[in-house]
């Protein structure tokens, strides 16, 4: 069956910003060496058919894995890279729903392109949020189309970056209305960090680019709230507190605040600030002779950085280098995964590595060496401004065990991807090979949960 094209409507004024001169520079070795393997991985599973890439976790073919490919076609500009890359930016924006404007998904982005509408109130497709529709897609997807207007759009030509900024206007819409309990079953706070962060670019970026004031104060409020959540009480910790996934997702969106956002918004100036003490904070977690971060992980879709892909290993690798990284072989399939976001964080690895202290990186590209001493660490992690019910993670970490827990008293479930309580130890005392880590985890069940305060060695 053919897939069928169609182009959303836009409501919004047509002024555009003004193309942007090209921005593109050299890479680093480490970040070249990251965007060439992203391309090799992400060429193989283009397919001509239908301009889409082809990968079946949520569909036959990915938005997302699609519009992160942009960047790399666009970067590389050979061939018929760039009229691969116009062609899907138009299938992208094609996919965005926009029939329904008082629906949850109104603005967000089809998972897969052969994906039908939600339909509500019918036994057909019904909605289901993060399942048959994701919300955060606005902001994924969003922010991969500032970074190629920014970096490419002297490529792409006028029209297309206006279609660009008629669809980031229509996602921004559909994305502020998003309060954590509207529309039904919605989760988006300032606590959920990194769609959040995602968000106030989004709305920030086309804001400016539109004149549009509504968005442009809703963005400037999210981004003094994201910060003030963030000091609250001296903890500088995230919302999603010690995720070896979604810290990935947050430096990325920071980043491109760092590289994208406009000067005068709230979360352009705070950028720099979190990602200095989260990425410090991080390195203190960080046991390079394990290669993995001490928990406990507010949400880890992995517990062994070493052996499966998470987003946050894209920035080691950009950063560092992948052989002083705690990755997976590069033909490991965990790694494909997570790699297929490599082109566009390749090109703002620059501006997270300038907001991170020198010490810093030092310590986090010792790959098979532990930083000592053994050391306890004490956070404390807050969901709201008021500062109800904070959550305490402990950790201690030391050449050859890291332990870490926290301490929760709530009934809600914070899903299995929460991980409350780890240890991590060597699988092979000699380290060869190397990486070899165990681990033993417990996942929430729904009940009021009080976990370990420190170990006993």
């Amino acid at each position: 069956m053919k897939l069928h094209r169609y182009f959303c409507v836009a409501f919004a004024t047509r002024c555009i910003g003004g193309i942007i001169a090209s921005r593109k520079s050299t890479l680093s070795a480490e970040a070249q060496d990251l965007f060439d393997w992203f391309m090799h991985v992400q060429d193989n599973r283009y397919d001509s058919s239908y301009n889409f890439i082809a990968y079946p976790d949520k569909g036959g073919w990915s938005i997302r894995f699609t519009a992160w490919y942009l960047a790399g076609l666009l970067r590389r500009n050979k061939g018929d890279d760039l009229q691969r890359a116009k062609i899907a930016i138009r299938n992208i924006i094609a996919c965005q729903m926009t029939n329904d404007f008082t629906a949850p998904w109104y603005g967000t982005y089809k998972l897969s392109p052969d994906q039908p509408d939600p339909t509500a109130n019918s036994t057909m497709y019904q909605p289901e949020i993060y399942a048959t529709y994701d919300p955060n897609w606005r902001e994924f997807v969003g922010t991969q189309l500032v970074q190629v207007v920014e970096d490419f759009g002297h490529l792409s030509g006028n029209q297309l970056v206006e279609k660009i900024e008629d669809s980031l206007e229509i996602a921004a819409i559909g994305g502020m209305r998003r309060n954590g309990t509207f529309p039904q079953d919605d989760n988006l706070g300032i606590y959920y960090s990194n769609p959040a962060i995602m968000r106030a670019l989004v709305a920030g970026w086309i804001g400016t680019r539109r004149n549009n004031t509504k968005l442009l104060d809703f963005a400037i409020d999210q981004g003094t709230k994201l910060l003030k959540l963030f000091q609250l009480n001296g903890a500088n910790t995230l919302s999603e507190y010690n995720s070896p996934g979604y810290y990935g997702i947050d430096t990325w969106a920071l980043g491109a605040h760092l590289k994208y956002g406009p000067k005068d918004q709230t979360m352009t100036s705070s950028a720099k600030i979190i990602l200095r003490e989260m990425w410090t904070d991080l390195a203190d977690h960080y046991n390079g002779c394990l290669g993995d971060m001490v928990g406990p992980y507010d949400r880890a879709y992995t517990q062994d950085m070493s052996q499966h892909s998470t987003a946050l290993v894209n920035f080691f690798w950009g950063l560092f280098g992948h052989a002083a990284s705690p990755l997976p072989h590069k033909l490991e399939s965990n790694l494909t995964f997570d790699v297929a976001q490599g082109a566009p964080i390749a090109l703002i690895v620059e501006e997270v590595k300038s907001a991170i202290p020198t010490h810093v990186q030092d310590a986090l590209r010792l790959r098979g060496t532990f930083q000592g001493p053994a050391r306890s660490i004490k956070k404390t992690v807050y969901d709201d401004l008021e500062g109800k019910q904070p959550r305490v993670a402990t950790s201690w970490i030391s050449r050859e065990l890291m332990i870490g827990g926290q301490s929760v008293n709530e009934t809600v479930n914070r899903g299995d991807q929460f991980v409350p309580a780890i240890v991590h130890w060597p699988g092979d005392k000699a380290h060869e090979p190397f990486p070899l880590t165990h681990f033993s985890a417990c996942i929430q069940a729904q009940a009021p949960l009080t976990l370990l305060q420190r170990p006993i060695i």
